[in-house]
């Protein structure tokens, strides 16, 4: 009877065999991780609970030893809103599937960031999350290569899946908005278009002007996404005869905000404000923010997913999930900083 007992035991092994899914998707979802769909999770935990299952503790705590319980997370900086609110919702996510993040911030320094890369993988880590750096360097693009990457908010040129906000319908969309309302002085502070987003959001912007019939060489500045450089950009911007800004980036964003207020103009008789990001206070700023709102939980979601499934490819010797875009789309909510322009 003791022997008939032991060998009656079953493991997370036999559970995914039983259900034809991988060992992986078993542990994550017995273990209430949110990057198995709810469904499939559901349907294993009724499983493993019919055939009598019993985690082994301490089977799970040799495991977390493993080099696959480490990931890195790689973004050029942590005090925005592109990367801050996607940093913590990816730990957790990561975390909760039992894979443990290094963060580390490259200060868009090409460089360093491949400097840090080196530490990363000398760290035996499993793979990353990748925000590049603007002009990410040769060898940072080999490393990359082979390891399990996913890209985030900007793409590097490698063949590696990615996860991105697409940007340009939106930003179309919101140039319409100001056009509709009647501005056709309208300003844009964008990034870089050497950065990939940066480019994205300009071909929106240009796109709208068109639709709108207005007239393409609207004043413009392209800088490196910071606050201090939104602050001034938009001071700049903001000394002509502009009676409409349209910022494309987070920080852009928080920089921008203060050199509108800063101007004297009301908002928005005077000045049309339409920010990027939607950040927790640009609704409570007086008047609320026009913003082009950005899903960073869905970004989160996402690029944890892709990394934990290109971890189990490799693992398990399977195909890698498909490189290119995956796409989420933010949508514009306009608010009280946009209106019609006084007539002077």
């Amino acid at each position: 009877m003791p022997a008939r007992s032991r060998r009656s035991t079953v493991g997370v092994v036999d559970l995914a065999r039983e259900l034809g899914v991988s060992t992986a998707t078993v542990s994550r979802a017995l273990n209430g991780s949110p990057a198995v769909r709810p469904e499939v999770a559901e349907r294993i935990r009724a499983h493993a609970e019919s055939r009598g299952y019993v985690a082994n503790r301490l089977a799970r705590a040799l495991s977390a030893h493993t080099s696959r319980a480490f990931v890195g997370f790689v973004i050029p900086y942590v005090d925005t809103p592109a990367y801050s609110a996607v940093a913590a919702e990816c730990a957790r996510l990561l975390s909760a599937d039992g894979t443990q993040m290094i963060l580390t911030i490259t200060e868009n320094d090409p460089e360093r960031e491949l400097r840090q890369l080196r530490e990363l993988v000398a760290s035996r880590i499993a793979g990353l999350v990748i925000s590049p750096s603007t002009y990410a360097l040769d060898e940072t693009r080999r490393l990359l290569a082979e390891l399990p990457v996913v890209e985030l908010h900007r793409a590097s040129g490698i063949e590696a899946p990615g996860v991105f906000s697409d940007d340009e319908q939106a930003m179309t969309e919101s140039v319409l908005h100001l056009a509709a309302l009647g501005h056709s002085r309208i300003a844009y502070l964008g990034t870089p278009e050497a950065l990939s987003n940066g480019a994205v959001r300009l071909r929106g912007v240009r796109r709208g002007l068109e639709l709108a019939g207005l007239d393409p060489a609207v004043p413009m500045r392209l800088v490196e996404p910071t606050r201090e450089n939104g602050r001034d950009a938009a001071a700049e911007l903001l000394a002509g005869d502009t009676t409409a800004l349209l910022v494309g980036g987070g920080s852009l964003s928080v920089g921008a905000a203060a050199a509108a207020r800063a101007s004297g103009r009301r908002i928005p008789d005077e000045l049309s404000l339409v920010v990027y990001g939607d950040p927790a206070w640009f609704a409570l700023a007086d008047p609320p923010l026009t913003t082009v709102q950005v899903e960073y939980a869905e970004l989160a979601r996402r690029a944890a997913r892709l990394l934990l499934d290109s971890l189990d490819a490799r693992h398990a010797g399977t195909p890698a999930p498909e490189p290119g875009p995956h796409l989420v789309t933010p949508r514009l909510r306009p608010a009280g900083s946009t209106g019609p322009p006084l007539h002077r």
